[in-house]
């Protein structure tokens, strides 16, 4: 009777720990399912989705949305600024621009990317920032009414440079002021402290400005920003950092701001070349009017029995000196003690027939990428 008891105790142990068993299985089933069925009824537009707007970065983009708006509601506006939320099907973007007049106005532009059709929102002036304007929605589909079909007009690199050299370049001889503002702020402390000596340079530049035209390039694209360099039919290197498009800082000489691997990459040149690179550095002042830096570069006793103002020194290149040619040709260097002598043709102009004289820089290289100068011209 006991051994009876015993295993009628043993069957219903096991029939309670197979049931708790089924149980906790139904309950992690019926979780996981769950989990599930949250995910696949998200639509654009539900609270329990964190929407974001960011920075628009890419180009095409860009001024695609610029021109979808001149197109149909203003053929004046001027994009400055756009941000971007993309959704399932439906891409927000707010647009922050300009009119005739400058007068400032925002939109809402969206994009259905599988329909590839368009909407466009008109807001009112109770915005002073892009930022503030909420892009979420619960908008699906926008239908084709026949007069909204959106196209991409592709911006390539090389275009992309071409419109930063030719916007920057207007907004110079425009409103210097704003251009200014976009200088680079290590790079504008130190090569143009005051707005009065960035409007004397661009006053002295003009002819330069005016006629600059996009020669080579290249593009970087990191994490939060993309680099273009451009260099100019004058041989003049501009380094610009946009935070998304028409959104950046701009450097406009690699000299006066060195990159962070300048020193270790100058360090491992013969002393030939480094003598052969300052030269370049040296001749890319004189052709920017960076008189001060250039006068800086000399050696004390030199200037101070040929220059001993900056003023003199600005007088004599002004006369001396052929602008907007840094291709040297038929260059000798050689060594005698501590100094190194370079010998060059400086010419006015590309033409076989141009004025040409001679240059001839006394260099002695000192620690680190520092070094003084002396020179002649004949």
């Amino acid at each position: 009777m006991d051994n009876l008891k015993r295993k009628i105790g043993m069957i219903l142990i096991i029939v309670i720990v197979i049931c708790c068993i089924c149980v906790i299985g139904l309950y992690i089933v019926s979780k996981n399912s769950s989990e599930v069925n949250v995910e696949s009824d998200f639509i654009e537009g539900d609270e329990q989705v964190e929407y974001v707007p960011k920075k628009l970065r890419d180009p095409t983009k860009f001024f695609s949305i610029q021109a979808c708006i001149q197109n149909n509601i203003d053929k004046n506006f001027n994009a400055i600024d756009i941000n971007i939320l993309e959704g399932e099907t439906i891409f927000s973007y707010s647009v922050y621009g300009t009119i005739e007049n400058n007068k400032e106005v925002y939109f809402i532009v969206r994009v259905d990317i599988e329909n590839m059709t368009f909407l466009i929102e008109e807001l009112d002036n109770q915005y002073d920032n892009i930022d503030k304007i909420n892009l979420e929605t619960k908008m699906q589909e926008i239908k084709d009414n026949g007069k909204n079909a959106f196209e991409y007009t592709t911006i390539s690199d090389e275009k992309m440079c071409r419109i930063y050299l030719e916007q920057f370049s207007k907004l110079e001889l425009q409103n210097t002021e704003k251009a200014y503002s976009l200088l680079n702020k290590e790079y504008k402390e130190e090569r143009f402290p005051t707005l009065s000596e960035y409007q004397e340079y661009v006053k002295e530049y003009r002819e330069v400005i005016e006629n600059s035209i996009l020669s080579k390039y290249s593009v970087d694209h990191y994490e939060n920003y993309t680099e273009y360099i451009l260099v100019d039919t004058y041989n003049n290197s501009y380094t610009l950092d946009a935070t998304s498009v028409m959104n950046y800082t701009i450097k406009l000489d690699n000299y006066t701001i060195k990159v962070d691997d300048y020193a270790q990459n100058y360090s491992k040149l013969k002393d030939e070349n480094k003598v052969q690179s300052n030269v370049h550095i040296f001749l890319q002042m004189i052709n920017t009017r960076d008189y001060r830096h250039a006068y800086a570069l000399l050696d004390d006793t030199f200037k101070n029995n040929n220059f001993s103002t900056l003023e003199q020194f600005k007088e004599y290149v002004q006369n001396n000196f052929f602008y907007y040619n840094l291709n040297a040709s038929n260059i000798d260097i050689k060594q005698e003690g501590n100094y190194y002598i370079y010998r060059t043709t400086i010419k006015e102009n590309s033409s076989s027939a141009a004025e040409s004289k001679i240059l001839t820089v006394i260099m002695k290289l000192e620690e680190g990428t520092d070094f003084v100068m002396s020179f002649s011209i004949e």
